[in-house]
């Protein structure tokens, strides 16, 4: 699967969670998904239990744990990583 495919699958969860069009502002990708203006930390657990069940991966502790699992370019990255080359 190639970066733009994990875009695309990834840009459908936020949609479906959030109505946010990640992939129609490409701006929004890098900006930090928690905070004051972001989303709430609950909802993101459930954003990382869609990423292992769409993608059928595991996310390795370590991303989550050094805050990794915290934009969407960034969590594309993680889901390229741990894919089948």
């Amino acid at each position: 699967m190639n970066k733009h495919e994990i875009e695309n699958k990834l840009a459908d969860i936020f949609v479906k969670r959030f109505s946010m069009d990640m992939m129609g502002n490409p701006e929004m990708q890098n900006m930090k998904l928690l905070g004051t203006n972001g989303i709430p930390a609950r909802e993101l657990l459930h954003v990382y239990f869609d990423v292992k069940r769409t993608f059928g991966i595991s996310i390795p502790e370590d991303d989550v744990a050094d805050g990794r699992f915290d934009t969407f370019a960034h969590i594309t990255d993680i889901v390229a990583k741990q894919l089948p080359k």
